[in-house]
């Protein structure tokens, strides 16, 4: 999803500058709410038993966020009127996503959920604040960005877990990273990613 993050900057950079800083500052705040928490759970072993959530997950808040950002944007371009339907249907598949995609086979159902809740927030306040700016994305940026989306799907995947590791382990003093809560294990095969 990052290089889908990257297209839609580069639409808003050529259509809107106001709501490109608006992108990053989003971008950037729900990034760092999901990197905060994991490595609050990688070096201390801070996590929420009462709500079954160790992290946030990374892979549902950002689908949440650039999916229904990217469907909004694109329907708008078509007809106005349709990017609130837009955001509301990218919503509804990426929050099935969440929670049958990521929920059992890399988080837990109450962290992807939170995950998705994260940047379906994210992505409605960003849609909010530019729903009176001027988004006007040409067809031909809006088909080079699918081409860049579609030829990034064939390019290995960066897993950024090592660098958290590294990160909380070496902020925290802990000997070695939180890979699972003791409130959790034996319960499954899910760690906390």
């Amino acid at each position: 999803m990052i290089p889908a993050a990257l297209v839609i900057a580069v639409w808003l950079r050529y259509s809107s500058p106001r709501a490109l800083k608006g992108w990053l500052i989003t971008v950037a705040c729900t990034y760092s709410i999901v990197a905060f928490s994991k490595l609050l759970f990688k070096g201390w072993g801070v996590s929420f038993q009462h709500l079954d959530i160790a992290v946030l997950s990374g892979h549902a808040m950002n689908t949440c966020l650039v999916v229904t950002v990217a469907m909004s944007l694109v329907a708008r371009q078509f007809n106005p009127a349709l990017r609130w339907p837009a955001a509301l249907a990218g919503l509804i598949a990426t929050g099935w996503f969440s929670a049958y995609c990521v929920a059992p086979y890399i988080h837990p159902l109450n962290e992807a959920l939170a995950g998705g809740l994260l940047g379906a927030v994210a992505a409605l306040t960003f849609l909010w604040r530019i729903d009176v700016a001027q988004v006007n994305v040409s067809p031909s940026l809006i088909g080079a960005g699918a081409v860049v989306v579609l030829l990034s799907a064939l390019v290995p995947k960066y897993n950024a877990e090592n660098l958290l590791n590294h990160v909380a382990v070496s902020v925290s003093g802990a000997s070695r990273a939180h890979q699972e809560p003791a409130w959790r294990v034996g319960s499954g095969p899910i760690k906390a990613q």
